[in-house]
């Protein structure tokens, strides 16, 4: 998913997580609070350990059109270097195959095919079964044959104008997660409308997050923490401490700012939002994150946080949920244990916040 909330992060020693939009936490479940306008941060900081043979490691890497940080704990800045090295290179594969920007991806080619089931990659495969898990249980929110659309709203974004009623709606004929036939026995996948065009940005980054952490795993650097462009896969806790700190700011009783921490470990991190990318047209901001049953940009100014059992899961129900009407949205998340969300929406001079799960306050 591609994050529209973004700022400065700290040398990687001390933040992996770059801004992540309005926070509040609340000590109830689906409680609501109005708030003032403002940007509140998220970061991620790590602890101080207490082993003297174990230091702790960053990198970065221009990846996927964003960029892709690691930190990692090891007691060789070699092997540390090394098992990084590899986990970037496999994000850079898995960018080769599932970018729709790249003519020959695997995914681009996908798309050209119609009406005949056509056996796919692993990859591939893993992303498509979740998006349309996904597609299924948001009723078409989440929607990876959004490309179409997607096409139009960039070239749009570039002119600085709306794109055309009428390629919206000869667009909108090419999208539907229906579309979308899968076989699990045969690992293949068929499209069965015309002029399909897949677009995996709302959970691929969250899946490569994924398996770079997997890759820094398998290398035995388990206490390690990926994100690729704000969508974060964190591993065991760093050592000698319980999680990864992620300071969130909040309001006080009093409604003024301070910071509250969560300790993390083992876990996706994703947010969706419009601070950044958007059109505005004629007085109205329309989000690059398409409504796919509108054909439209978003307009409601929302923020969603997500925290799931895996990057992929959250990168692409933070998606989901910056779609979906307040209501169904903030409905759909509290019923879902798996997951834990903060909703933050913009009301004339206010914002309303809800929080589930992990951003509740014990």
């Amino acid at each position: 998913m591609d994050m529209f909330v973004r700022g400065k992060v700290s040398e990687l020693s001390e933040s992996i997580i770059p801004i992540m939009g309005f926070f509040l936490a609340r000590r109830h479940n689906l409680r609501y609070s109005a708030m003032g306008l403002g940007l509140l941060v998220c970061a991620v900081t790590i602890a101080d350990v207490g082993a003297q043979d174990i230091d702790r490691f960053g990198f970065t890497r221009y990846l996927m059109g964003t960029e892709a940080k690691i930190v990692l704990y090891a007691a060789d800045s070699t092997e540390a270097a090394g098992a990084a090295g590899q986990a970037f290179d496999h994000i850079n594969e898995l960018n080769e195959q599932l970018s729709d920007y790249l003519i020959d991806s695997e995914v681009s080619r996908l798309s050209k095919t119609r009406g005949q089931p056509i056996t796919v990659g692993e990859n591939l495969w893993n992303v498509l079964f979740t998006g349309q898990k996904i597609a299924r249980e948001s009723e078409g929110s989440f929607d990876v044959t959004v490309g179409p659309l997607t096409i139009l709203w960039r070239k749009a974004t570039r002119r600085a104008t709306l794109p055309d009623a009428i390629e919206i709606t000869n667009a909108m004929a090419a999208v539907g997660y229906r579309f979308v036939e899968l076989d699990a026995n045969s690992r293949t996948v068929q499209l069965n409308g015309e002029n399909m065009r897949l677009d995996l940005g709302g959970i691929a980054k969250g899946y490569a997050a994924d398996e770079a952490l997997k890759t820094l795993i398998e290398a035995d650097f388990a206490s390690a923490a990926v994100d690729i462009g704000g969508d974060i896969a964190l591993g065991n806790a760093p050592p000698g401490s319980d999680g990864w700190s992620v300071e969130v700011f909040d309001l006080n009783t009093e409604s003024e700012l301070e910071t509250e921490t969560l300790t993390l470990e083992n876990c996706g991190i994703a947010v969706s939002g419009d601070t950044y990318r958007y059109l505005e047209y004629d007085g109205i901001k329309y989000s690059h994150i398409i409504n796919p049953r509108t054909g439209y940009g978003v307009v409601h100014e929302r923020r969603v946080a997500v925290i799931a059992p895996s990057a992929m899961i959250a990168d692409a129900w933070a998606s989901a949920y910056s779609v979906m009407a307040w209501e169904s949205a903030t409905s759909d998340a509290n019923g879902r244990e798996n997951l834990s969300t903060r909703f933050v929406e913009r009301r004339e001079s206010s914002l309303l916040e809800v929080s589930t799960g992990k951003f509740l306050r014990d």
